[in-house]
């Protein structure tokens, strides 16, 4: 999984010109990202492998020469593809499934010549300078897997190896596209949702623990709304599994559930002003009954989170727990792509996951 900032650095020196040779295996949900940079530096020869509307994107330049390539079939279906890149003289040959997809004639060469040795920049993830440097504009965070990969053939042993022993670089052996949240860390957005009047929340989860701060709208150091996982009722004093409405510390809709079943739940809230309905499976839920309270004014700019919230006062908010498992979220029917985030904690998953359960 790549936050938009390359995860793997590599440079490589010849005393003679190479060709240019990639191959790895690929999985992703994901439909826009960075696979990989190789070249020089933004102003001379590079060359970067994305993702872009599900399909492979290929942005090239060679000195004055710049182009953008897409083609072949769509590779962010959640299956394993395995995909080449290749110089052929002076051709760019890139193939999915070993069948050509691209074929791209080239006036250079990717290693550079410096001091009479022939370098090449590899970044996997990402780019080496500002986003704003691409041909193209692309999101560069993308929720992929990438494994057997051969680099310049196989030159990158000692990179194998250490992405071996870290548990943070491993691959899920089944997932789910789904947003993956892991009990520490959150994704915020700062965009407004559209609508003053009515607010709708449609949450699409299959929760690991029976805590978490699944949805809030958070102004300054308060949390106006949110929608949480809780084994506690702070309003009947009942300890169970629950999902709570509340606004700042008021709950003002709950339902009695049991949603840690490794199944898909929904749940939708709805607000417009003092009225709040919340269902669960399409079960309506308790709407509380809380006199003087405040209605939510959704005129006002607040801060989205996801899965968490920043650290206010504890009595701000029943809920203060960070969320694990799956969830997608829509807001006034839009879905918010983590991907496009003002924040997103790097072990929050965009796309991807884990299919775990009793018999798996």
């Amino acid at each position: 999984m790549f936050s938009g900032v390359p995860v793997v650095k590599l440079r490589f020196r010849r005393l003679v010109q190479t060709g240019f040779t990639a191959e790895f295996d690929l999985r992703t949900y994901d439909s826009e990202g960075v696979i990989f940079f190789a070249g020089g530096h933004l102003n001379s020869t590079w060359i970067v492998l994305a993702i872009h509307n599900g399909k492979l994107e290929l942005q090239l330049k060679y000195g004055a020469v710049s182009r953008v390539t897409s083609s072949g079939p769509l590779v962010n279906d959640g299956q394993w593809h395995k995909i080449s890149v290749e110089e052929q003289g002076r051709s760019l040959v890139i193939k999915i499934d070993r069948e050509a997809v691209m074929k791209i004639a080239v006036n250079g060469d990717l290693f550079t010549l410096k001091k009479g040795i022939h370098e090449l920049n590899l970044t996997v993830g990402g780019v080496p300078f500002k986003e704003d440097g691409l041909l193209n504009k692309v999101n560069p965070r993308l929720d992929g897997c990438m494994k057997e990969w051969h680099w310049l053939t196989d030159e990158d042993a000692s990179i194998q190896e250490t992405i071996r022993h870290n548990e943070r670089m491993q691959c899920y052996s089944t997932e789910d596209h789904s947003s993956f949240f892991p009990g520490h860390g959150f994704a915020y957005f700062n965009h407004s949702h559209g609508d003053t009047e009515v607010l709708s929340v449609q949450l699409t989860i299959r929760p690991a623990s029976t805590m978490g701060v699944l949805f809030a709208l958070v102004r300054q150091d308060t949390v106006p709304l949110s929608i949480s996982f809780s084994d506690y009722h702070s309003g009947t004093k009942q300890w169970a599994e629950y999902i709570v409405v509340s606004f700042g510390n008021v709950i003002v809709a709950s339902a009695a559930v049991q949603l840690c079943d490794w199944k898909t739940h929904t749940v939708n809230v709805t607000v417009a002003g003092n009225s709040t309905t919340l269902e669960v499976d399409g079960k309506l839920g308790l709407t509380e009954s809380v006199e003087d309270l405040e209605p939510l004014d959704l005129s006002y700019s607040y801060s989205t989170f996801i899965g968490g919230i920043p650290d206010v006062s504890l009595a701000s908010t029943p809920v203060s727990a960070f969320y694990t498992g799956c969830m997608d979220v829509r807001v006034n029917g839009r879905l918010l792509d983590m991907d496009e985030a003002q924040h997103k904690h790097n072990d929050v998953r965009s796309h991807s996951c884990p299919l775990v359960g009793p018999h798996q």
